[in-house]
């Protein structure tokens, strides 16, 4: 009986899952990233077409501590992932994670960019980022991605290129973080101060 339950409950939870869709020419459920993380559920994936994604928010697309898959229609096609664009438009990140995120926050397949500001701010948070490029980032402090207070996110296969720090690391600063790198590439970022790589 309770074996019964169990597995009545993982279908039912499984079923529950829903997949969102984005689209910046509104042929979509949304046409912006941050509509779709808002109406998300843990467990629920949102897919990202091709365009570029700004958010009115000061703080960019914030993720709100969610449990959710967020990814490009094709991660593995570097195409795709050049085409699927969000970017910051000089707010605190394109992305944020600051509202005890885990590593089941998923971040798939985006071109990150920001004007002025890091692609990716980290507070106290773990979400799991894989096949993204960290391009042409421009901040303070780690250009690519910032991270924070016991922040120690999983990066796999992303790529940190052109990224440049007017003081300290130019691909990302860890300010008391302990990331987990895995296969990740570093091109040209420029760290004014300290390094172009990483600043610990």
């Amino acid at each position: 009986m309770l074996r019964t339950s169990l597995i009545s409950l993982f279908l039912t939870s499984t079923a529950l899952a829903d997949t969102w869709t984005v689209d910046d020419d509104g042929k979509a459920d949304f046409d912006n990233i941050q509509a779709a993380i808002d109406a998300a559920s843990d467990g629920d994936e949102i897919v990202v077409m091709p365009g570029t994604y700004t958010n009115t928010e000061e703080e960019g697309v914030n993720m709100l501590g969610k449990a959710v898959t967020l990814r490009s229609t094709d991660p593995l096609d570097p195409d795709v992932v050049a085409s699927t664009i969000i970017n910051g438009k000089n707010q605190d990140g394109c992305i944020v994670c600051w509202s005890g995120e885990t590593n089941q926050t998923i971040i798939l397949g985006f071109t990150i960019t920001n004007e002025y500001g890091p692609g990716m701010l980290c507070i106290n948070t773990n979400p799991a980022v894989t096949r993204c490029v960290f391009l042409n980032n421009v901040a303070e402090g780690g250009a690519g991605m910032f991270l924070v207070n016991n922040s120690n996110p999983i990066l796999t296969l992303c790529i940190f290129e052109s990224n440049v720090s007017l003081k300290w690391a130019g691909a990302f600063y860890c300010y008391n973080s302990n990331p987990t790198l895995v296969e990740c590439t570093f091109n040209n970022n420029i760290g004014e101060w300290w390094t172009g790589g990483m600043g610990l």
